[in-house]
């Protein structure tokens, strides 16, 4: 494992938490208050959730899962080299997040990243 983590490994990763369904849309993002910390964005039928990701590339800490019922809107806003992601739920208490729209590393950014603007126009 690199300090990126493939697709293959955090789907390897959802499965063994119990809370992959098939319909994920996985990718890489920052916190937008938080200066290099990186997460993993995980869109499936649940809901969103981030797994908090240690410098060394390794998934470590509590999955933040964000249920349905609670995600009233996903927008992304165009920037120069990456999209601001921002997450409105009941009780708006989800940080933004900056998405690169591509990642060194994780091929699937650009197509995952896609299918995500695609479904949020």
């Amino acid at each position: 494992m690199g300090l990126i983590l493939k697709r293959e490994e955090i789907v390897s990763f959802l499965k063994e938490k119990a809370v992959f369904d098939g319909t994920e849309k996985i990718i890489w993002a920052n916190i937008s208050s938080a200066q290099g910390a990186y997460v993993v964005v995980v869109f499936n039928k649940s809901g969103i959730l981030t797994l908090p990701i240690t410098p060394m590339g390794k998934i470590e800490g509590d999955i933040i899962i964000i249920p349905q019922e609670e995600i009233q809107s996903v927008t992304f806003k165009k920037g120069l080299l990456a999209y601001k992601m921002v997450v409105t739920t009941k009780d708006n208490e989800v940080p933004d997040f900056r998405v690169n729209k591509t990642m060194i590393g994780y091929g699937a950014q650009k197509k995952e990243l896609g299918s995500l603007l695609e479904k949020y126009k």
